[in-house]
C-alpha cells in the first residue's frame, strides 16, 4: 500500500535521545547517523477559536500560478491497524479516503518546492491523539552531510535532507530502517476540513494546511534547543556518542539573539545554562533566524522566531513569531492556526530558510525567494599563474544582477573541492539587488609543487543562466623558494624536418633572465634570450636550429642568479 508522495513532518520535538550511532564513509568523510527523538514533545500546532476566512496560495504571493511538475517524490505508506506488525500499537484507525486525498494534495505542494533524486519514505498513522493536538511526526534518523556535498561540519540534518543533498539514499545505509519519517494525524479531531480548495468553512481546520505545516518540520524546520520551564535551564545539540561534544541541527547555526550573537556560541551561552534559557524565551532582545537568504527575503531584517515566556514545549523556538506573521504569506510556520484559514504555500521566508540550510530548491521555492533576476559573471576562468609552495595568490570575480532584473539575485558560492584553493570568508550565500554587484576573492595557497585545478560553484536563482555556473580555477607552483624551473625542449630530439627549437621554463616572480646554448665541448653557440620577465607564468623561447650540426647540446637558464641546465639532441 505504498502511495506516491508525502514529505511528512519532523515534529517539532526535541528530546533527542543519544541512542545508537552508525558510522559510514562517504566522499572520504565519516558520515554519522543517529536515532531521532521519540515523539514526546509534539508540535503543538493548536487551533484557535478565531475564524479568519483567510486563504494564501502561490498565486496570491507571486501573481502567477505555481509550477505543477514535481521535482521530488514522496512515498507514503498509509498504515492499516490490521497489519501484523502493528498489533501492539494503540489508537490506530483506518485512514479515510478523504484524509488520504488531502494528504496527497499537501504532499504534492511540497513536491514542487524541493528537489531530491531520492524518494522520501513515510510511515503514516491515523490515530487518536490527546486534546486538540492536530498531528505529530518525526524523522527516523538524523544524519551528518560531508562538506563536499555542501554540509556544515559537525551538524545534524533531517535524514531526508541529507539524502537530497548527497543524492544517496541514507535510509538504505542503515539496518532495519525502512522509512525516513514517522507521522501521526489526529483521527479524533472533529473539525477537520478535508477539501483542497482552501474554502475552509467557519469553525473548521484546513487539513491540507496542517499537513503542510507538519511536513515543514519534517524537512528541517526544527531546532535542537530544549528547555525546562521549572528549572529555567536550556540546552542545545545532540552528542554523536558519549565522548563527543554535541552537534547542533542545521536550523540552529544561523540563529542569533537581539545582539546578533549566535545562541550556540558557548562563550556567550554556556550549554546548558540559565542564560541560554533567558535568550530563547526572548529576554536577550528576542531570537532571530539570521540566514542570509531568509533575511533578504524578509526585506533585509532577520526573521523573528517564537519566544514565549515561559518556554512552551512543542511551540517555542521552532516556529516563526506568532504575531509578526499573522495574516501574511509567511504564516504557515506560526505555532497556531486559525479556523477557516488555509495556507497552501510555504511562503518566501520558509523557502529562504531552506536555501540557507542547503536544501536543493525546485521552481516554486525559487519563485518565492525571487527568480526574476539576471546573473552576469565577469569571468569563467581564474588563472593564478605560477607561485611557490606556501605563497598565497588572490584573484577576484564579480557577480552582477543586471539593472533590468525585477528581483534580488540569490544563491550560494562554494568550492568544488577543498584543496589548495579557498574562498575568502568561506562558502556562503549571497543576495544582490537589481543593478548591483558583489566581488568575491579566491585564494590559491599551494601545498605541493605541481599544477592544480579546482572550481567555484555558483548556485543562483536567475532564469537567464543555468544553475550552477562554474568558474574554473587553475594554478601552478614550484618548490618553496625555487626561482626558476627549466623544462625539456620540444621536440627532442630534433630531426631534419624540424627547424625550430622551443625551450619552456617557469618563473614564479619577476626575474632578469638569460638563456644560452652550448655544444657538447662547452663552446658557447648562442644567447637565445636575455632580458626581464614579469614572472607568475610559463614562457617559451624559440630558436632556429637549421645552422646547427647533429649532436648533443646543452641549454642553460640563469634567472636572478639561479641556474638550471638541460640537454637536447639534434639529428640531421
Amino acid at each position: 500500500m505504498m502511495k506516491r508522495l508525502l514529505f511528512l513532518n519532523f515534529i517539532i520535538v526535541l528530546s533527542l535521545l543519544a541512542s545508537s550511532l552508525y558510522g559510514q564513509s562517504n566522499h572520504a568523510h565519516e558520515v554519522r547517523h543517529m536515532h531521532a527523538p521519540d515523539i514526546m514533545d509534539i508540535c503543538q500546532f493548536d487551533p484557535t477559536d478565531i475564524s479568519s476566512f483567510h486563504y494564501v496560495r502561490h498565486f496570491d504571493v507571486m501573481g502567477k500560478s505555481a509550477a505543477t511538475t514535481p521535482s521530488s517524490e514522496f512515498v507514503v505508506d498509509y498504515r492499516d491497524p490490521n497489519e501484523a506488525d502493528l498489533e501492539d500499537e494503540e489508537g490506530l484507525q483506518v485512514w479515510p479516503s478523504e484524509a488520504i486525498e488531502a494528504f496527497e494534495f499537501a504532499a504534492g505542494i511540497w513536491e514542487t518546492h524541493l528537489q531530491s533524486s531520492v524518494p522520501i519514505r513515510v510511515n503514516a498513522f491515523w490515530r487518536g491523539l490527546e486534546g486538540n493536538t492536530l498531528g505529530s511526526a518525526g524523522p527516523t534518523r538524523i544524519s551528518t552531510v560531508p562538506t563536499a556535498d555542501g554540509g556544515e561540519p559537525e551538524t545534524w540534518y533531517a535524514i531526508a535532507q541529507a539524502s537530497a543533498m548527497t543524492g544517496i539514499n541514507r535510509i538504505d545505509q542503515i539496518a532495519n530502517v525502512d522509512h525516513d519519517i514517522n507521522v501521526n494525524m489526529n483521527a479524533n479531531f472533529d473539525d477537520w476540513y478535508f477539501g483542497t480548495d482552501g474554502n475552509t468553512p467557519q469553525g473548521q481546520i484546513d487539513f491540507v494546511t496542517v499537513v503542510l505545516h507538519e511536513l515543514g518540520h519534517g524537512i528541517g524546520f526544527i531546532g535542537s534547543v530544549r528547555a525546562d520551564e521549572d528549572t529555567e535551564i536550556a540546552e542545545w545539540g545532540f552528542r554523536p556518542g558519549n565522548d563527543n561534544p554535541p552537534f547542533p541541527l542545521i536550523f540552529d547555526r544561523p540563529v542569533v539573539d537581539g545582539e546578533f550573537s549566535q545562541i550556540i556560541n558557548e562563550s556567550i551561552y554556556p550549554n546548558p545554562s540559565r542564560t541560554l534559557y533567558e535568550a530563547v524565551t526572548g529576554n536577550r532582545g528576542g531570537i532571530f533566524f539570521a540566514g542570509e537568504i531568509a533575511t533578504q527575503v524578509n526585506l533585509g531584517t532577520e526573521v523573528p522566531l517564537f519566544t514565549p515566556e515561559p518556554w512552551q514545549n512543542g511551540s517555542s523556538y521552532s516556529h516563526l513569531d506568532l504575531f509578526t506573521f499573522t495574516n501574511t504569506e509567511n504564516e504557515l510556520m506560526r505555532p497556531q492556526i486559525n479556523r477557516a484559514n488555509a495556507v497552501h504555500t510555504p511562503g518566501p521566508i520558509f523557502c529562504g530558510m531552506l536555501d540557507d540550510w542547503g536544501w536543493p530548491l525546485a521552481e516554486n521555492c525559487l519563485d518565492l525567494i525571487g527568480i526574476e533576476s539576471q546573473i552576469v559573471v565577469d569571468t569563467r576562468v581564474l588563472n593564478f599563474g605560477v607561485s611557490n609552495v606556501g605563497i598565497t595568490t588572490d584573484r577576484t570575480f564579480t557577480i552582477e544582477n543586471r539593472e533590468d532584473a525585477e528581483d534580488p539575485l540569490s544563491g550560494r558560492i562554494e568550492l568544488e573541492s577543498g584543496n589548495n584553493f579557498a574562498i575568502a570568508g568561506g562558502a556562503r550565500s549571497y543576495s544582490i539587488a537589481p543593478g548591483s554587484s558583489m566581488t568575491f576573492t579566491v585564494r590559491y595557497r599551494p601545498t605541493t609543487p605541481e599544477a592544480h585545478s579546482n572550481a567555484v560553484v555558483i548556485r543562483h536563482n536567475a532564469r537567464n543562466e543555468n544553475s550552477p555556473l562554474i568558474i574554473n580555477l587553475v594554478g601552478e607552483s614550484l618548490e618553496e623558494n625555487r626561482i626558476v624551473a627549466l623544462e625539456q625542449t620540444f621536440p627532442n630530439p630534433i630531426n631534419p624536418n624540424q627547424n625550430t627549437l622551443s625551450i619552456p621554463y617557469v618563473l614564479p616572480d619577476e626575474a632578469n633572465v638569460k638563456i644560452d646554448l652550448f655544444n657538447s665541448t662547452g663552446q658557447h653557440i648562442a644567447t637565445i634570450f636575455e632580458g626581464m620577465r614579469d614572472g607568475d607564468q610559463r614562457y617559451i623561447e624559440e630558436y632556429d636550429v637549421r645552422s646547427l650540426a647533429s649532436g648533443v647540446y646543452l641549454y642553460r637558464i640563469i634567472a636572478n642568479g639561479a641556474m638550471e641546465s638541460r640537454k637536447l639532441t639534434i639529428i640531421k
